[in-house]
């Protein structure tokens, strides 16, 4: 013992080397007590291991050998007294504040109770009995005596280990009802109130060591549960948590939680794995409090790395020793796996290794006890490859059959499961790599020994899947040996692999359950988990229907985001062996189900209102402008799906276009006016894209005269000759496809409520020109003019045109009387519209409209179509003027009845301007003066006017002629209709400053010969000196000739008159 005080060198080098040579003395003090079975010298020997402390300072570590010499040497006396005196005299002597020290007197209070567990029962619980802390004394010490507490602390860890190993080292023969009293009296609750790490660390090796005394027993043939089991479980759990309310005394350092921690999970194991069996809800209790673990840091590696290998080996005894059979562990395997998932898909590198390598052992673990005994190629009954089950793993159910025992193929849910690890089968990491693909052999390996249910349908012959399972395990080897090799290569071959194995509902499952791997986190992986449902799809497609694929949408709009990401980074028409994208695109149109699937999603996406930058005017955030190029990827990939789901179906994928044909085409219609948009403003790129897609659209379906059309006039950028290529299209499938124009409506009505103005064109421009053949659509006739007649109100002049122009499409038509007074409405107010082209096509609609209205829809509005269309023939533009002019004429066919008289007071407001514009200098102009005039002469009822409307200087376009007829006209007046003259000349005189130089001149000329022939003394006084100046100024100043020319005429004529003396001044 004097040498032992003393280190020398080599013990300094390794504390290993300090635990071997104290298992070194006890086990040669050991074997010589029982080899000299002298009772006096065992008890002079103990005597003087007694005196022996005296040797040791109060802090030296070396007295835990002397505690374990003592307590071995105790274990071989029988004199009770002795005992009990010497374990009192140890407790004495011992320095409990040192951790070494403490669990010297634990394992010697250990090795005592061997022999004298009775006796060290007393004492542990006559030194518990007087520790003096109570919960509610260690709470008023907090703020009094910090001291006292520490002591306590000591006190508690000490006795919680001598608890232990008492438990450790006792008979197995009685060590039940010791520990049932011990743990029946909740005695260990009374030590759980420690603060101090390294007292907490003994509380929780204590439990860990009654665990073990119950493994022990039962391995000596002693089984018996353990009572409270649970609650104990409780324990370590509130043990291993960090105490919010620790003060900087007692706050655990991390690296000491983390000790704690780890020491906590291996006791945990040690409790789960004695009986009674885990119910569901301390399962769940325990995974909830330690999975968290795997979300640890690295670092300290040497610490962690040990911590997540005993999380692991929990989760292993969990699986074992929760179930009754094959059966339930199956179902607790799966539990726990879809409870490590979040780890496994997460961003994190090493929470991703662990958890994957804690699937890893835990699937090799249920390999190892639920599988044996089974034939390897699903033979039931006698065969010769089966094996034998240890019939003893499976408890009550070692009568059963192994049928019954052994779990089922479908109760792994291997479709779930391995879509889950084939994405790691594509990390970033090699080392998750290979350990995904170990996971996925032996899913396969273990399902291969399974009994299928009766009915089920493998699918495939049983010796590919073999064939197939060595395949991956010639993968794995490749892994373990070389990990250089490229890892493409290496997931195409388990993704072959792992296609071949899965049965066909596994398949479905797969699909059904792939939204998390094609959304993985890992970018690597996710493009992996789609080449994945790819390859699965053109391999195994054919099997599927459609209740299979219900759920497919969430794998198309993944595929699409990622095609999306590689337009974005990619040089996609130069990638080496093809963009593989555009091989999905391929496989989901020739699939018989997907394809259908698949064109309705990508027509949803188009269909979505894309957030392009046509109304600059309103602002554009960052973010908005992010949101907008994200969308714009999304939608040029929907844009490229379309194109190869057109050139790529063959004959399934022509079936789908056919079957969705006007949908499709609105789609591209109403894209054809976003691309439009967007070229514009010089991005040119979309649009050539789109023609790409329209033009395969057209050959798909065999619509060659339309994809001419295109090919002439679909890079046109201009408004109108855009506007015009939808129309142009639109009348071509009317003629070439009848029966889909009612479809059609019904989608482009629905659209002109699109978000987009440029989508909103591109519909009014189609529907307008579709609603021309609308033979068939009236059953929604009624519900495509409200949408029209609504968006005659659209924020763009175009769409309101458009709607209007469609509006009066049917005319005339057996429907015009139906709907006469939505659609003269809609005019009379577009009448006064701020954009003039919106005016001109109202004008050009009011008098279609007017052909075939019923005369009780045009009278309630005659007098304000009047008015506004008096403003309108004003306007410069000649071909305004002449619908103008021609609509007032069209109008008079309504001037009878009540409204005759106001009617004809708006003619003969009219009437001056129309004498003007006779003369107009455009042809169209004149022609529609002329014939308005010869409309309105029976409601004037003029004699002599028929006459004059008939001669030859009115319908010359000279200007001798012109003027002859004025003169005959101003005669008609002051002879027929004297009472009109005063106005006539005050609406003439105002034209003397008209925009046009002919209207001048007429409107001179006009004017002094209504005076010339006027012998009405008022007129004469009112206009003839105001006129006279006029000409004079005129005549001086002007800068047009055919001004000077007619004032001069002009004046000769009111000098030339019989009137002259009459306005001459005294």
């Amino acid at each position: 013992m004097k040498a032992y005080v003393s280190d020398t060198d080599d013990l300094k080098q390794d504390p290993s080397y300090q635990e071997t040579w104290d298992d070194m003395i006890i086990n040669f003090l050991a074997e010589s007590l029982d080899v000299i079975q002298d009772t006096e010298w065992v008890v002079s020997l103990g005597n003087a291991f007694s005196r022996q402390y005296e040797l040791y300072t109060s802090d030296d570590e070396h007295s835990a050998l002397l505690h374990r010499c003592l307590g071995i040497l105790l274990q071989k006396v029988d004199d009770r007294l002795y005992v009990l005196e010497k374990i009192n005299w140890m407790y004495k002597q011992a320095n409990i504040t040192i951790p070494s020290n403490r669990l010297g007197l634990a394992k010697a209070m250990g090795l005592v109770a061997a022999s004298h567990l009775d006796s060290v029962l007393e004492k542990l619980k006559d030194i518990l009995d007087n520790v003096g802390q109570s919960i509610f004394q260690r709470i008023l010490s907090f703020f009094s005596d910090r001291g006292r507490m520490e002591e306590s602390d000591d006190i508690h860890a000490a006795l919680a280990l001598m608890y232990g190993y008492a438990a450790r080292y006792a008979p197995s023969t009685v060590i039940e009802a010791r520990i049932d009293a011990l743990v029946g009296t909740n005695m260990l609750s009374r030590l759980l109130h420690v603060r101090h790490p390294t007292a907490k660390q003994a509380v929780i090796t204590a439990i860990d060591l009654l665990g073990r005394a119950v493994i022990n027993a039962a391995e000596s043939g002693a089984s018996f549960p353990l009572k409270r089991r649970d609650q104990l479980l409780d324990y370590i759990l509130t043990l291993m948590g960090r105490d919010d309310d620790d003060d900087d005394d007692f706050a655990e350092s991390s690296l000491e939680l983390l000790h704690t921690q780890a020491l906590a999970l291996s006791a945990c194991t040690t409790l789960v794995s004695v009986e009674p069996k885990l119910t569901i809800e301390t399962r769940n209790h325990v995974m909830k409090a330690t999975l968290g673990f795997f979300a640890l840091p690295n670092d300290p590696s040497d610490v962690v790395n040990p911590l997540i290998d005993n999380l692991i080996t929990l989760l292993c005894a969990i699986l074992l020793t929760s179930g009754e059979d094959g059966r339930s562990r199956a179902e607790q395997l799966l539990h726990i796996l879809r409870q490590i998932d979040q780890y496994v898909c997460s961003p994190v590198e090493h929470q991703r290794k662990r958890s994957c390598l804690a699937v890893y052992e835990m699937l090799l673990k249920f390999k190892s006890v639920c599988i044996s005994g089974y034939c390897a190629l699903g033979n039931h009954g006698s065969c010769t490859h089966s094996k034998q089950i240890d019939r003893t793993l499976h408890g009550n159910f070692s009568n059963l059959p192994s049928a019954f025992v052994l779990p089922s193929r479908e109760s792994l849910c291997l479709g779930d499961r391995v879509i889950t690890y084939l994405p790691r089968c594509a990390d970033t990491n090699s080392e998750v790599r290979k350990i995904s693909a170990e996971i996925l052999d032996l899913f396969f390996s273990i399902s291969l020994s399974l009994p299928r249910s009766v009915g089920s349908s493998f699918g495939v012959d049983i010796e590919l899947s073999y064939s197939a399972l060595s395949s991956l395990e010639d993968v794995i080897a490749i892994l373990r040996s070389d990990a250089s090799i490229d890892p493409s290569e290496v997931f195409n071959r388990v993704v072959s692999s792992v296609c071949v194995l899965l049965m066909k509902d596994e398949l479905v499952a797969a699909l059904h359950c792939c939204t998390g791997a094609i959304c993985d986190k890992i970018k690597q992986s996710a493009e992996g988990a789609i080449q994945a449902v790819t390859d699965f799809v053109m391999k195994r497609g054919n099997e599927l229907n459609e209740m299979d694929v219900s759920s497919s949408k969430i794998v198309f709009k993944e595929v699409l985001a990622t095609a999306a990401r590689d337009i974005v980074t990619k040089d996609i028409s130069r990638l080496r062996g093809g963009w593989s994208m555009q091989d999905a695109f391929y496989a989901f149109s020739q699939h018989i189900v997907l394809s259908c699937l698949f064109l309705e999603h990508v027509i949803s996406v188009l269909n979505q209102s894309p957030i392009f930058k046509d109304d600059p005017e309103k602002g554009d955030s960052s973010s908005h402008r992010v949101e907008s190029h994200i969308q714009d990827n999304i939608l040029q990939a929907a844009i490229f799906a379309l194109t190869a789901f057109f050139r790529g179906g063959g004959k399934i994928g022509k079936k789908a276009v056919e079957q969705s044909y006007a949908s499709v085409l609105v789609a591209l219609t109403l894209q054809l006016g976003s691309c439009h948009g967007l070229a514009t403003s010089g991005e040119q790129e979309p649009l050539q894209a789109l023609l790409v897609a329209f033009q395969a659209f057209c050959e798909c379906v065999g619509d060659l005269e339309m994809g001419k059309i295109l090919a002439r006039d679909g890079e046109q950028n201009e408004n109108e000759k855009w506007i015009n290529l939808i129309g142009d299209l639109s009348g071509c499938i009317s003629i070439k496809r009848p029966k889909e124009v009612p479809a059609i409506c019904l989608i482009l009505t629905k659209s002109l409520d699109r978000h987009q103005r440029f989508q909103r064109e591109a519909a009014a421009a189609a529907l307008s020109e579709f609603v021309r053949f609308s033979d068939g659509l009236n059953s929604q006739l009624e519900q495509m003019v409200e949408a029209l007649c609504r968006h005659a109100s659209d924020e763009s002049a175009t769409v309101r045109c458009l709607c209007l122009r469609g509006l009066v499409q049917w005319i005339p038509s057996i429907h015009i009387l139906q709907y006469s007074n939505q659609v003269l409405g809609v005019i009379l107010a577009l009448l006064e519209d701020s954009d003039e082209s919106v005016q001109l096509t109202s004008v050009s609609c009011l008098l279609k409209v007017l052909e075939s209205s019923p005369i009780s829809a045009v009278e309630p509005i005659l007098i304000n179509l009047s008015v506004r269309l008096r403003n309108l023939q004003t306007c410069t533009k000649a071909k305004m003027r002449a619908n103008a002019f021609a609509a007032l004429g069209s109008l008079s066919n309504y001037g009878v009845g009540a409204q005759r008289e106001a009617f004809l007071e708006q003619v003969h407001a009219a009437f001056p301007r129309l004498v003007l514009h006779i003369h107009d200098d455009d042809l169209s102009v004149r022609l529609a003066c002329r014939s308005t005039l010869k409309r309105i002469a029976p409601l004037m009822e003029l004699e002599g006017m028929f006459a004059l409307f008939n001669a030859h200087s009115f319908n010359s376009d000279h200007r001798s002629d012109y003027e002859d007829f004025v003169r005959e006209l101003a005669k008609l007046f002051s002879l027929r209709l004297p009472s009109r003259v005063d106005t006539y000349m005050t609406s003439t005189i105002q034209a003397f400053d008209a925009p046009w130089p002919t209207i001048q001149a007429n409107a001179i000329y006009f004017a002094s010969s209504m005076l010339s022939v006027s012998d009405d003394q008022h007129i004469l006084a009112l206009y003839y000196t105001r006129v006279f100046g006029m000409l004079i100024s005129k005549m001086s100043r002007s800068a047009d000739e055919i001004v000077r020319a007619t004032c001069s005429s002009a004046l000769g004529l009111l000098l030339k008159s019989t009137n002259l003396l009459l306005w001459r001044t005294p």
